[in-house]
């Protein structure tokens, strides 16, 4: 059983962009959480339209164990799909070719540099760090999901090489702001109905 809350540990890169549309790109490694280690490449829109008004919608998730899909479908409404992830390089820099049903998904190069700062989500206010996602339990209505994250950030690259079938427009779009977290702790607490 794996229900929420969720403490998960490791490691991120995320850029966020304007257009094509205001969202945010993910890769993530997690070295813990209650299912065992697993990776995931996400596409978050920012200020999507839900029953709490506009918030974070996670649209597009694939990850590298069937747990994964599972536990994240069933406690928040994540869409996730499987996939498998191919690492290439260091964990401060890479690239990793991303397959779903044998066909390529993304293929994502990152690097981190710089010194790492501490970070925490509590200063945010917490409409922007609460997913709402329709639920995919069977039930009708939405899940809002208050996530929490602690630990280091800095400077980061992170370089769409292949990526329309995760998101359109990718590939050209040049991100506002990119960060890794080389050292992260998230929290997925219950989510509450919306």
């Amino acid at each position: 059983m794996a229900s929420p809350p969720w403490p998960l540990s490791g490691r991120a890169w995320i850029a966020v962009y304007r257009r094509p549309q205001p969202g945010a790109l993910l890769l993530v490694r997690y070295a813990t959480s209650p299912v065992g280690p697993y990776d995931e490449v996400m596409w978050v829109a920012l200020g999507a339209p839900s029953p709490a008004g506009p918030r974070p919608q996670v649209t597009r998730i694939a990850v590298s164990t069937p747990q994964s899909v599972a536990w994240g479908r069933a406690n928040w409404g994540i869409p996730k799909t499987l996939a498998r992830f191919e690492w290439l390089g260091t964990s401060a820099r890479g690239q990793v070719r991303i397959q779903e049903d044998g066909r390529l998904l993304a293929h994502v190069a990152f690097e981190g540099f710089g010194p790492a700062l501490p970070v925490s989500t509590g200063p945010i206010p917490t409409p922007w760090r609460t997913l709402a996602q329709p639920r995919l339990d069977g039930e009708s209505g939405w899940w809002l999901t208050r996530v929490g994250l602690r630990g280091r950030v800095q400077p980061a690259r992170l370089t769409v090489l292949e990526g329309e079938a995760l998101h359109p427009g990718l590939q050209t779009a040049r991100p506002l702001l990119t960060v890794a977290v080389p050292t992260g702790h998230l929290h997925f607490p219950v989510p509450t109905p919306a």
